[in-house]
C-alpha cells in the first residue's frame, strides 16, 4: 500500500513475522513489487531461478511467486504478492486469473474505505478549529440550537460556559503569535480534559471558547468552571524560554430558562465580563467566585463588588 508519494509499504502479510516487514519501505518503480505497483501489470515467475536478477540474491528463499497490481479504473492503490504454493508447484498463469477476480472486490472496497475517510476528514475541518482542536463556532452555532430544543422537549437543564483567557494580547505581544497559538491549544486541550466526553468545547473565537453542557445546572456549570480555572492556572509550560509565561482565564457560566441561543450567549457573556473585571475568576453574571491572593481558597463575592 502507499505510504507516501515515492514509497509503499506493507499492509499486512501472512507467514512473516511482523517485525520483519513492518518497518519495510518500497521505492515505487524499485524491485518486483514496486515495479508491479509502479507498471499496474501483474508478474507471474514459475522459476525465480530462471530470473538472472535473482540469481546473485542468496537469501531470497522463494522459487515461484505471483505480483498483481490492486488497481481501480487507471489508479493503482497497492499491490498483491503470493509466494510458494502448498502444494509445491509454480504458479501460472491460471492463477493470476483466479487471483485477478478475488482481487477486484478487495480494490472496490478500498476506494469506498478512503472515500469514506475523506469524506469524514472533510467533515470534520469544516467543524473544527485548527488551532485548539476544538469545534468551530458553526458546530457550537448548530450543537447549542439541538440542546436547547432537546432542554425545552425533556426539562432537563443546559448551561453555557464562555472562558476567555486574560491578557492574550500582552502574550501574543511578548512571546509572538506561534507561542500564542501554543497557549491557545494548551488552553484548548486543558479545557477537553475537565469536561464531560459529550459536553461540547468549543473554539468561539480569538482567545474565548464555549462550552455546552447538557443536563447541567448552574452549581454543576460553576464546579466544573473553577476545575477549568485551577487547573489552567496551575499548568506550566516546560520549555525554558516559557517558564515565565502563565495562563489564566475567566469564566462566566450562565443556563438556559426558556431563552433563545442568543439570549443565553448574551447572558453567560455578561457574566464573563463580570469575571474578567478581576480576572481569573469564575461569575455567574450575579455572583462570582474569585481566586484569593496566595493561592487560598476562592472567595464568593458580589458582581457588583
Amino acid at each position: 500500500m502507499p505510504s507516501g508519494e515515492h514509497d509503499l509499504q506493507i499492509a499486512a502479510a501472512y507467514g512473516y513475522p511482523v517485525a520483519l516487514v513492518e518497518h519495510v519501505r518500497i521505492p515505487v518503480g524499485s524491485g518486483i513489487i514496486g515495479t508491479v505497483y509502479e507498471k499496474r501489470k501483474p508478474l507471474c515467475v514459475a522459476d525465480v531461478t530462471s530470473m538472472p536478477a535473482m540469481q546473485s540474491r542468496v537469501r531470497y528463499r522463494t522459487n515461484s511467486f505471483v505480483a498483481l497490481p490492486v488497481v481501480a479504473g487507471s489508479e493503482a492503490l497497492g499491490v498483491v504478492c503470493l509466494t510458494d504454493r502448498l502444494d509445491g508447484r509454480p504458479f501460472t498463469r491460471v492463477d493470476v486469473t483466479v487471483l485477478r477476480r478475488l482481487i477486484a472486490p478487495a480494490a472496490l472496497a478500498l476506494v469506498l474505505d478512503r472515500t469514506r475517510r475523506e469524506a469524514e476528514s472533510y467533515a470534520y475541518a469544516a467543524v473544527s478549529d485548527p488551532v485548539s482542536g476544538l469545534f468551530n463556532r458553526l458546530y457550537f452555532q448548530m450543537r447549542l440550537e439541538e440542546e436547547l430544543q432537546r432542554s425545552e422537549r425533556t426539562g432537563a437543564p443546559l448551561a453555557l460556559l464562555m472562558v476567555d483567557l486574560d491578557d492574550f494580547k500582552l502574550i501574543n505581544d511578548r512571546f509572538g503569535h506561534v507561542i500564542g497559538d501554543h497557549a491557545i491549544r494548551v488552553a484548548g486541550d486543558l479545557l477537553r480534559r475537565c469536561v464531560r466526553v459529550f459536553d461540547v468545547c468549543t473554539r468561539f473565537g480569538g482567545d474565548e471558547f464555549a462550552v455546552v453542557m447538557p443536563g447541567s445546572g448552574i452549581d454543576d456549570a460553576v464546579r466544573v468552571a473553577e476545575r477549568i480555572r485551577q487547573r489552567i492556572e496551575a499548568f506550566r509550560f516546560d520549555q525554558s524560554h516559557l517558564t515565565d509565561l502563565r495562563l489564566t482565564v475567566s469564566v462566566g457560566a450562565s443556563v438556559a430558562q426558556g431563552t433563545s441561543a442568543r439570549e443565553l450567549i448574551e447572558r453567560a457573556d455578561s457574566a464573563l465580563y463580570v469575571a474578567k473585571r478581576g480576572k481569573n475568576r469564575v461569575s455567574t453574571g450575579e455572583v462570582h467566585l474569585t481566586s484569593a491572593p496566595g493561592g487560598a481558597s476562592p472567595t464568593m463575592s458580589t458582581a457588583n463588588s
